[in-house]
């Protein structure tokens, strides 16, 4: 784990950016939050919308959110942490005191799990501005092309990469199924909406 930026007062209060870069940093995470704590992260959220001839639809949207921390589930078997909280500022897809659940990018698990047969990832991450960002994505493509995966990289100047970009930047298709990979998180947002 990497730390980004560090604010800590005399009485313990502060904040901390961390880059997770590896599975087990979910592990130290998960010691480090408690109840009642704030979490910004990057998340997907499934959206209703409402056209202008009165039609529902509904996609999903990567957005970044700011939860008040209510509990804190850690998978030490997949090295997955879920943290559900209440929204704290709200944006243009949730509004503040909206239940959520940021369940801790399921690519990097199904590439540990090596059940990766394609990753198909967006050339933006390859160009973020965020060194560590960037060293993430290629360590993944690294990873899965090691490990006998197909790695497809899509432009974002094109339509196609830029619906990839909107879903986070990087999706997988899998030689097997991994249980409660992507099932968990729309049911627990659904949920809770």
């Amino acid at each position: 784990m990497k730390l980004l930026h560090k604010d800590i007062e005399k009485d313990n209060a502060g904040q901390v950016t961390l880059m997770p870069e590896e599975a087990e940093d979910m592990w130290h995470t998960y010691n480090l939050l408690q109840v009642g704590d704030s979490l910004r992260a990057s998340t997907i959220r499934k959206v209703q919308t409402e056209s202008t001839t009165g039609s529902v639809g509904s996609s999903r949207v990567r957005t970044t959110l700011t939860l008040c921390v209510e509990t804190i589930d850690f998978d030490s078997q997949a090295c997955q942490l879920r943290v559900k909280g209440t929204n704290l500022e709200e944006n243009q897809y949730v509004k503040m005191g909206a239940y959520h659940t940021i369940e801790v990018a399921h690519v990097e698990k199904a590439a540990d799990a090596l059940a990766i047969d394609t990753l198909l990832i967006s050339d933006k991450l390859f160009r973020h501005q965020d060194v560590p960002t960037r060293s993430r994505y290629v360590r993944l493509v690294d990873n899965v092309r090691d490990n006998g995966g197909n790695v497809r990289i899509f432009s974002s100047l094109h339509v196609s990469g830029e619906q990839l970009t909107q879903l986070s930047g990087v999706a997988a298709i899998l030689r097997f199924p991994i249980a409660d990979l992507s099932d968990a998180e729309e049911e627990s947002s659904s949920d809770e909406d």
